[in-house]
């Protein structure tokens, strides 16, 4: 046992009484082992994120500010003494729940329970102290509620605690914020969308936009450290559900120590080990549901964790988790079943489930880890790593050629890593002040290839031409090779032609791609003057990046179609490529002070931020004449480049200051506001491209969009105004509304004039404004319902949605920069949100015999409606044809039409059952109860998800009507109307269907 002043703190006994020379000389050999342990482990950023504990005692009768009572934590060293006004701060205090003891002589000591500390926010917890002689010697046992209004949040904030995401009908962390206010979530089919064909993001086939914001400007931070490919922008990260304590989504303002970001940050905080051991096992699969008539889609997670004191070792816990899962089906779709069955498809496939979309698939692993030492009273250090892998397939439906069946396995595939090891120290100067050090290291890889051959690039080169669409120009097909077609020598005439094999259809983009960086963050937090929370800190990151595309990786070697940098021609990671092809290392520094002022409520959030951005590449001198930076005639028509036409890049460097005030009305209702300016430095693959590349296809003007290792950050200015109002002491409302300016974002760019060609990169170039209102109800739980309405109306509009979102109008008319805003892609209008929990405790319900059937039983139910996102109207035209994504002919603005509204129901069913020291929670999860129907996509020219009209049109109606014989014995005709109709009755054009899967979660 310690002994803090008058209050005393649990803590971890061991066996064997130590020195305290022995403590550290074992805790060092622990440390040591645990730096082996943590770099076995994969994950992507880690590091405890904390907030603080304040509040005032006073005397019940007098109402007097007491002062030097000691408050702590039980069971941790956290403590403080109150001031002459009664006011204590406990600051540092890891994300949890936990129990407050307040003691001082001649009072009954107080004991709060179920205090929750959040991430960046402070928990208030005024206590009252009696001198009653009743009640001296006792310990009075008080449980906190969670308050309806959090007083020192100057920003918009969601939190999802533990329990609560354990109770809903989702998975991931990913869900959760997707049914946040202010968040659209786009699962785009990448075979249907028109403008701007863009890499799908991740297996789980959907984005996350933010307040109109692009989903790179959302950051990830996983216990402290960023999630993302600072390549791409996109995260793909994986946490298991039982390893997450608290999911945090910040859409306002955010402080000044949170740069690279733009429109939001979600903050992951993991578990961690604690003075028992505790372990929890998961299963969760749809299959149990095929033998009681319903569609499966074979989903499966399979999970694990466990935790607790690190034994003969006091001060230091653990923490473990991971998870297998495999999805034979990751993105079902609810037409899958009738297309299949409607065009004959389940047959000629021999499908035996045809409501499962085949090869889109995804199998993967995420784990996590984490150790915790106290190497003494005040100095803490933290060991984390989380990490996945996942390959997965992405089903294509042009590949579901009728007629040639092999070439469905040939489908894109992926394959996913993320690995980061990170290290804190905590030292706590005084109890008012400590500082963080951390050292972390972070990569992620992604491989993309055919389904087939995948990651053996010498197997893509061909021969002959890689076959591709078939004769209707619909669907991927091979090739029958005769002997004619290998010998240039053959006479057909007297030699006796033959069929040598059949050439498959690969997929011939081979994209390989590595980031990494090795990165240091320090801070120091001082309480000053009572009023005043101070930090200073730093971050830096030095980035490493590769990147190897093979537009067409079955033809010989070409620097026309091999984008590179970091890798040899080969593909295989070289540091050896001269300057045009070099690996690439970014620095950004970033340098900020924040400061928290608390006055009797009124609160003041203010900060300021530094960046200095050093892309540390070379950019041409003279982009309208690459080949020549003094523009002369005649070295502006060769077509070499060499390092005299180009220059070190720009260095960046920007300052961004940031404010959020709140304030209470009065005891029911509190007002806050925030402004600030945020900064992004563009996704790295738009700045970077391999010169020999550049210099190859510049000359032969062939239509690409090259990186810019010359844009600007790009810049957002935020304002927001909330009020939150308490109706009764259980349910609260809130109102937000909020504006957006946003600058130099980037979209592609046709260079004109230009020497010897034009053409085309990115550039900072699209702007726009967002604006929007939310609204939130929430009631905590009464009669054992808690329930939470939201309600977003939003506009976002500007000139483009995502980098690449003109590259089919610069393509066919290079009119410049757009000057024009529209609704973007994902401006959803309308998205209103109910989250319901119905829940019986112990002892509840009817009895039946001397047994209560229905007490410890929870109901789980999100129902969503959404407004459809826009689309741009056109005539009809050809919508399936790949070679024919160019022909659209405006009928109305850009996105000036909207799809169809959506509407999902998902419910969670589960009991909990305690046996002896174990708990058993068995669960039923349906995912879109009422089966309805959402459309993902639309064809331009019909707004529908299943026709683009172009069959009914004369030249559709043309071909349709051709009655010269095929080789299959029917018309051509008739091959053609049915191929279409098949093409264009794409499955990923729907979103997914009923879906029941059954769990089972065990603890101890």
């Amino acid at each position: 046992m310690r002994k803090f002043d008058n209050v005393i703190f649990e803590g971890v006994k061991t066996s064997i009484p130590r020195t305290k020379e022995e403590n550290y000389s074992m805790k060092l050999k622990v440390f040591l082992m645990a730096c082996l342990i943590a770099c076995l482990l994969t994950g992507s950023v880690f590091g405890a994120v904390t907030g603080k504990i304040t509040g005032t005692v006073t005397d019940a009768q007098t109402k007097d500010g007491l002062l030097g009572v000691s408050v702590g934590i039980k069971g941790t060293t956290i403590g403080a003494k109150t001031d002459l006004d009664g006011k204590y701060i406990m600051l540092n205090v890891p994300v949890g729940t936990y129990t407050v003891v307040i003691s001082s002589v001649g009072y009954a000591t107080v004991e709060v329970e179920n205090v929750h500390v959040s991430v960046d926010l402070a928990t208030f917890q005024d206590i009252d102290l009696t001198t009653e002689v009743t009640d001296l010697g006792k310990v009075i046992t008080v449980t906190a509620e969670r308050p309806m209004i959090i007083k020192d949040r100057t920003t918009s904030v969601d939190i999802i605690e533990r329990e609560q995401l354990l109770a809903m009908p989702t998975r991931g962390f990913e869900q959760v914020v997707g049914i946040q206010n202010s968040v659209v979530r786009m699962n785009s089919n990448v075979d249907t969308r028109q403008r701007g064909g863009r890499e799908t993001s991740s297996a789980t086939a959907s984005e996350i936009n933010l307040r109109g914001g692009r989903p790179s400007e959302v950051a990830y931070y996983v216990d402290g450290f960023s999630q993302q490919d600072p390549l791409s922008g996109i995260s793909t990260a994986n946490i298991n559900n039982n390893a997450i304590k608290e999911v945090s989504v910040t859409s306002g303002a955010f402080s000044a120590e949170y740069g690279h970001v733009a429109s939001g940050v979600v903050n992951v905080t993991t578990n961690s080990g604690t003075s028992n051991y505790h372990g929890n096992v998961e299963l969760v699969s749809d299959n149990v549901a095929a033998p009681f008539g319903y569609d499966s889609y074979d989903q499966n997670w399979y999970s694990g964790d466990i935790s607790g004191p690190v034994p003969q070792l006091e001060g230091a816990y653990f923490f473990f988790s991971g998870e297998r899962r495999y999805l034979r089906d990751r993105a079902p779709s609810i037409k899958t079943k009738d297309v299949y069955e409607e065009f004959g498809l389940d047959d000629i496939y021999d499908l035996d489930e045809s409501q499962r979309m085949p090869f889109n698939s995804v199998s993967g692993w995420s784990y996590q880890g984490k150790i915790d030492f106290e190497l003494q009273k005040n100095m803490k250090l933290s060991l984390n790593g989380n990490g996945s892998v996942d390959k997965w397939q992405e089903y294509r439906h042009f590949y579901m050629n009728p007629a040639f069946t092999s070439q469905l396995k040939h489908s894109p595939r992926y394959e996913d890593k993320n690995l980061g090891l990170n290290a804190k120290f905590t030292h706590t100067l005084s109890p008012e002040s400590f500082y963080n050090l951390s050292f972390s290291y972070f990569t992620t890889e992604r491989f993309r290839g055919d389904g087939a051959i995948f990651d053996d690039f010498e197997a893509y080169e061909r021969e002959l031409s890689n076959p591709e669409f078939d004769f209707e120009n619909l669907f991927r097909e091979g090739d029958s090779i005769f002997l004619s077609d290998l010998d240039p020598l053959f006479d057909p005439e007297v030699d006796e032609d033959s069929f040598v094999t059949f050439y498959e259809s690969y997929w011939a983009n081979y994209l390989h791609r590595k980031s990494s960086y090795i990165g240091a963050k320090g801070d120091i937090t001082k309480q000053m003057m009572t009023h005043h929370t101070v930090k200073l800190g730093f971050d830096f990151q030095r980035h490493t990046l590769r990147y190897f595309e093979n537009l067409n990786a079955t033809q010989d070697f070409n620097a026309n179609l091999l984008n590179r940098y970091g890798f040899d021609s080969l593909g295989n990671e070289s540091d050896n490529e001269g300057v045009f092809n070099d690996t690439k290392h970014p620095i950004n520094l970033g340098l900020y002070l924040t400061d928290r002022f608390d006055w009797r409520g009124f609160i003041v959030n203010a900060g300021l931020r530094f960046d200095y951005f050093d892309y540390k590449a070379l950019q041409l001198i003279n982009p309208s004449s690459p080949y020549d930076a003094d523009s002369s005639q005649t070295d502006a028509l060769d077509s070499e480049l060499d390092v005299a036409d180009m220059e070190d890049s720009e260095k960046f460097t920007r300052v961004s200051p940031r404010i959020g005030i709140a304030f209470p009305i009065s005891d029911r209702t509190q007002l806050y506001m925030n402004f600030g300016k945020f900064y992004q430095r563009p996704d790295l693959r738009r700045l970077y491209v391999g010169y020999d590349f550049f210099e190859a296809r510049v000359t032969a003007g062939s239509f690409y969009t090259f990186s810019n290792p010359n844009l600007k950050p790009e810049k957002t200015t935020a304002y927001e105004f909330g009020l939150t109002h308490m109706l009764g002491d259980n349910t609260a409302f809130e109102v937000v509304a909020y504006y957006k300016d946003v600058t130099d974002l980037v979209q592609t760019f046709t260079q004109t004039p230009a020497l010897p060609r034009e053409y085309t990169v990115f550039s900072n170039t699209d702007f726009g404004t967002i604006k929007g209102f939310d609204f939130n109800l929430n009631m905590r739980r009464t009669r054992n319902l808690t329930l939470d309405i939201k309600y977003s109306l939003s506009y976002a509009s500007g000139t483009g949605s995502y980098a690449t979102s003109n590259f089919n109008i610069a393509w066919k008319n290079s009119q410049g920069a757009p000057k024009a805003t529209n609704p973007l892609d994902y401006d959803q209008r309308h998205s209103i949100i109910g989250m319901f929990d119905f829940r019986t405790s112990k002892g509840e319900g009817p009895v039946i015999g001397n047994s209560h059937p229905f007490e410890n039983i929870g109901l789980n139910a999100i129902i969503q409606f959404a407004s459809g996102v826009p689309f741009t109207p056109t005539n009809i035209y050809d919508g399936v044809s790949p070679n024919v994504s160019v022909q659209q002919e405006p009928t109305g603005g850009i996105n000036s039409a909207r799809q169809s509204w959506t509407t999902m129901v998902d419910v969670k069913l589960e009991k909990m059952i305690n046996i002896s020291k174990y708990k058993l929670v068995p669960y039923l999860w349906v995912r879109n109860l009422l089966n309805t129907e959402n459309d993902i996509a639309v064809y331009e020219g019909t707004g529908k998800a299943n026709t683009s009209g172009y069959l009914e049109t004369p030249e559709g109606t043309t071909k349709a009507s051709n009655s010269d014989m095929g080789s299959t014995g029917i018309s051509r005709g008739e091959e053609y109307e049915y191929r279409y109709d098949l093409a264009q009755n794409n499955p990923k054009n729907y979103a997914h269907p009923r879906m029941i899967l059954f769990g089972l979660r065990m603890s101890f």
